[in-house]
């Protein structure tokens, strides 16, 4: 057979800069076989995972017409290596043992294809029977298999570059459904709220084809489990104060859907609170290793009014931080540009850093809140201790914190606790003996 083939087009270097009286037309200036090229959109080494879905996986192949006169007709016939051809050209070059998948685990569903005038590109549909290659691939595990495609033609070009594709079947995996985040993100709440809904998705981890049923439920046990891996402290979310529905269905045509939680805050206290959920179950395949959500919730008091506080600290930079800046009263004054900073001008006073707050009456406080320093890369506090008190003599603590290096204020649970004095002990940072911080919060009951 015959099999006409051009390198890279190198026509652009041909002089076509002739005038344009010229007596010549690029059709003259062309040689024949630049006319009409034919390539492999999709060419080259391609790895691929198959899905054991009890069906065909398909994958597409776009082959194009190009070249200096795309209009005439052309016919090209897409075909497979020999496996002689592929130890040659493939394996004794790359030191890989590929084997060709056996036969009756492909086919294409149009092999010759014939481009009409108006035709620039054509996609043939290749489909693999998984349960074959996946036979392959277990009695043969050392063997690497392969589909080893390429174009030709007897009467058009191909351009040598992009005529073959060479597909590696890395695994074949079976399905699976699961949530598609199993990071827990706390959501807050204030107390006394009536009801919210939260929105939770999973899906399938390939295209779907079909209507899965998924299996839910609260899984209380994993309580204890999370608060041990993650250092945390949440009680379970109390039966009652949540609903979901047992199944739902995941529709064919969908990846993802979601599963919505409606939470019941009316008899809620303040506190933390996790309600693991766990899908059990689903109608097909196989459940992922993401199998449980640790859905958070956050019941805080009302956030005070700042209005008179006052606040003190045990170090401040009066000057170094511009005037109004670098102070502790920085941290009520509504103003997330400003903030306070622990000294550093003439000597670094060292850790533990302390401010106090008088919020001038008895409150009972259920969270602090604080914000980092907002600009630059500077988010200096880390960790920490809460205290309460009556008489800024006696302090109860009331709790510890754990400061992320974020913009947003961050809420903390404090053990209720009445008084009029908050204090917040920094006890590391991110850098070095330097603490700072833009404003501070606190909630409760009044």
């Amino acid at each position: 057979m015959k099999m006409k083939y051009t390198g890279i087009a190198g026509i652009a270097a041909l002089l076509l800069t002739a005038c344009n009286d010229t007596k010549y037309e690029l059709g003259n200036l062309v040689p024949d076989e630049y006319h009409n090229v034919l390539y492999i959109n999709n060419s080259g080494t391609q790895d691929l995972t198959l899905y054991n879905t009890g069906e065909a996986n398909t994958y597409t192949i776009s082959v194009y017409k190009g070249g200096s006169d795309p209009s005439l007709a052309a016919s090209v016939d897409l075909g497979v290596y020999t496996q002689e051809e592929v130890d040659l050209l493939y394996s004794a070059i790359e030191g890989v043992d590929y084997r060709i998948i056996p036969a009756g685990s492909y086919a294409l569903d149009q092999a010759h294809l014939d481009f009409t005038s108006e035709d620039r590109y054509k996609v043939v549909t290749l489909s693999l029977e998984t349960e074959l290659i996946e036979a392959a691939i277990e009695a043969n595990p050392e063997v690497t298999y392969v589909l080893p495609l390429r174009l030709y033609s007897e009467n058009d070009s191909i351009n040598t570059a992009k005529s073959e594709l060479f597909i590696r079947m890395t695994e074949v995996l079976t399905p699976t459904v699961g949530f598609t985040g199993t990071t827990a993100s706390s959501l807050s709440y204030t107390y006394g709220f009536a009801s919210e809904s939260v929105d939770i998705n999973f899906g399938l981890d390939t295209d779907n084809s079909w209507d899965i049923d998924c299996r839910f439920a609260a899984d209380p046990d994993y309580v204890a489990t999370y608060n041990a891996a993650n250092g945390t402290s949440y009680t379970l979310l109390p039966e009652g104060s949540y609903s979901f529905e047992e199944t739902v269905a995941l529709p064919s045509g969908a990846n993802t859907t979601k599963l919505t939680v409606a939470i019941n805050g009316s008899g809620l206290k303040h506190g933390e609170y996790l309600l693991p959920i766990r899908l059990t179950g689903v109608s097909f395949f196989d459940v992922s290793e993401n199998v449980i959500y640790p859905l958070v919730i956050r019941v805080v008091g009302v956030q005070f009014a700042r209005t008179g506080w006052t606040i003190e600290a045990n170090t401040e930079e009066r000057t170094g931080e511009g005037a109004g800046n670098g102070v502790a009263t920085c941290l009520l004054d509504g103003n997330l540009s400003t903030f306070w900073h622990s000294q550093w001008q003439g000597g670094s006073v060292p850790l533990p850093h302390e401010l106090i707050v008088d919020v001038k009456k008895e409150v009972t406080f259920t969270n602090i809140g604080l914000a980092q320093r907002q600009h630059g890369s500077y988010r200096d506090v880390r960790n920490g201790e809460l205290f309460v008190s009556s008489d800024k003599t006696n302090w109860t603590s009331v709790g510890t914190f754990k400061a992320e290096q974020i913009l947003e204020t961050q809420i903390f649970s404090v053990t209720p606790t009445k008084g009029r004095y908050f204090k917040i002990r920094i006890t590391s940072s991110n850098r070095d003996a330097n603490s700072a911080l833009a404003e501070v919060y606190a909630y409760g009951i009044e």
